[in-house]
């Protein structure tokens, strides 16, 4: 079958039937591509606006622009008992499509002010995180201490300017690491510690410029060396200097192109199709996810779950869930639905409801309910009548199954993550009927200094820097550095960046692989393979019995 937005062809399988039967919905209608971009258009992760408590009157800072049209609380008035949610109620009517109804009750509840799921300390400049302590712009992730400048994680410690790092500490411009220690401008490693620029390895330590090692100490660019030469090395290594962090750069990515890379990464899989997918058994097509089990097209769950499908972000008891955004902890049957969790089962197009929650539908901001349609209350008898009328009704304009349309996001594109998956222009945007911001946060300074007027030394660089603003060296964005990031420049012996902080997380997005596979031949063996490298990529490219044959 065809897209019926981009048009593409697309399979669905009996595979996929058996979790689209768990809700009696139809095949969807929609490519896994134009599926993903659909639910991250309701998924503003990183851009963060000063703005007024609408409860309170208070500063807040928000997901949520000032210019909106709608009511926002802070969090923590948002979950008190100082509002309810219930008294926005409205009755089905099955005169009117579903989506059309429910865009009226989300415009009316108020909404929390950021995605905080538990109690954060000293982190009110953070999103979608949850036990975060002395935190600063770190977004979607879990239990973090003293980090800064990341996105997607778990478990750190003293981290900065990291993508999907998980359980690990000290480390500094690291995408896709686990279980990392003192690592420093590394990709796609694990288990290493004491080491820099490292990629594709594996528990290696005092490693320096390598590349598909495995249990290695003492190797500089992929050469092996004594202790003592070693460091020898690293002492001569000024690593507080821009110029030389650059030269290492590029001497790294020199050595990278002369090593195959493995098809699909991976570790402790039983029947996996996808990439950055570890310790899971029958899973189809799904990135970056840990601990699946027989899940379909799942993207960015970390934490785990069984029998799921078209599941962005999280995880964790998640049980029989489809077409969902950002649900996990101890929930089962979920269908269409965003911020759901911590004990919810049975819920069906709603948003922001937990906290034990059972059987709701299209309910907004409710907690420890049942039996709930739009935020009214009905018993359990009545509930069970109306919600197979409303299941026909929907079947019939062609809803059930589908997820919220993005012309009813309270989200500008541009402000949500489907801007860096599927990028469009501003005229692009608006030609599909769906919002753009032009919202912008203004930054102030006592001095505004180019990027390039920065001290090349980190030993150089002022204490009143913390008053500058840094104009970036590719977007002109002003930004500032913060005290403890200076600190722990300082203590690490790193140059401060020269680019805007939003640039630096492009950046490392755009060294990670797209959710997408293609068919193509390993080059040594040329058995046909899966791989999210494009056939026109340089890089050469083996099947996991070839690159292991070739790095162990």
């Amino acid at each position: 079958m065809n897209c019926n937005h981009c048009h593409s062809p697309f399979q669905v399988t009996d595979e996929d039937r058996r979790i689209l039967n768990i809700f009696d919905v139809p095949d969807p209608q929609l490519c896994f591509d134009c599926r993903l971009q659909g639910k991250m258009t309701f998924y503003n992760r990183r851009r963060l606006y000063k703005r007024k408590c609408d409860l309170t009157g208070k500063d807040i800072v928000s997901v949520y622009s000032p210019d909106k049209p709608f009511k926002v609380y802070n969090v923590a008035d948002w979950y008190s008992d100082k509002w309810e949610p219930m008294e926005y109620g409205q009755d089905f009517d099955f005169s009117r499509p579903f989506f059309e109804q429910f865009e009226t009750l989300l415009s009316r509840v108020p909404q929390n002010a950021l995605a905080i799921l538990g109690d954060n300390e000293n982190s009110d400049y953070t999103n979608d995180n949850y036990k975060s302590r002395n935190c600063y712009l770190i977004f979607d992730g879990e239990q973090a201490e003293d980090s800064y400048y990341g996105e997607t994680f778990v478990y750190l410690k003293d981290c900065v300017d990291f993508l999907f790092l998980y359980r690990s500490e000290n480390c500094y411009e690291c995408l896709s690491c686990e279980n990392a220690y003192n690592l420093k401008y590394s990709r796609f490693s694990k288990n290493c510690s004491d080491s820099w620029f490292l990629k594709d390895c594996s528990s290696c330590r005092n490693c320096f410029g390598c590349v598909n090692l495995n249990q290695k100490e003492y190797y500089i660019f992929n050469e092996p060396h004594t202790k003592e030469a070693y460091e020898k090395f690293m002492a001569e290594f000024d690593s507080g200097n821009c110029q030389v962090i650059q030269a290492m750069k590029q001497k790294a990515e020199a050595l990278y192109k002369k090593y195959p890379v493995k098809a699909l990464r991976g570790v402790q899989n039983v029947n996996v199709s996808g990439d950055e997918v570890n310790r899971s058994k029958n899973v189809f097509h799904s990135f970056d996810c840990i601990d699946l089990e027989d899940c379909r097209y799942c993207t960015d769950c970390l934490m785990g779950g069984k029998d799921c499908m078209d599941v962005h972000v999280w995880g964790g008891g998640m049980e029989q869930c489809y077409n969902d955004l950002l649900i996990g902890v101890n929930i089962r049957k979920i269908l269409c639905s965003i911020y759901v969790s911590h004990g919810a089962s049975e819920i069906y197009y709603s948003i922001w409801c937990l906290q034990n929650v059972q059987n709701l539908f299209g309910c907004v901001g409710l907690r420890q309910k049942q039996y709930c349609i739009l935020n009214k209350q009905y018993s359990k008898q009545e509930y069970e009548a109306l919600l197979p009328k409303i299941i026909e009704h929907m079947k019939k304009t062609g809803e059930w199954g589908e997820f919220f349309p993005p012309t009813i996001s309270p989200f500008a594109y541009n402000e949500t993550l489907a801007q860096e998956y599927f990028p469009l222009s501003k005229e692009e945007v608006q030609q599909k009927g769906w919002t753009w911001s032009d919202y912008e946060v203004e930054t102030r300074a006592d001095r505004m200094v180019q990027a390039h007027q920065l001290p090349e030394h980190i030993d150089d660089i002022p204490d009143d820097i913390l008053n500058w603003a840094i104009v970036c060296e590719i977007s002109g964005k002003p930004f500032k550095i913060i005290p403890q990031e200076l600190k722990f420049y300082r203590q690490n012996q790193l140059p401060v960046p020269r680019r805007h902080p939003d640039q630096r997380h492009l950046d490392r997005f755009q060294l990670k692989q797209p959710y997408r596979l293609f068919d193509r031949n390993c080059d040594k063996c040329q058995s046909p393979i899966q791989t999210s490298y494009a056939p026109e990529r340089e890089e050469r490219i083996y099947c996991e019995a070839c690159y292991l044959g070739e790095v162990f």
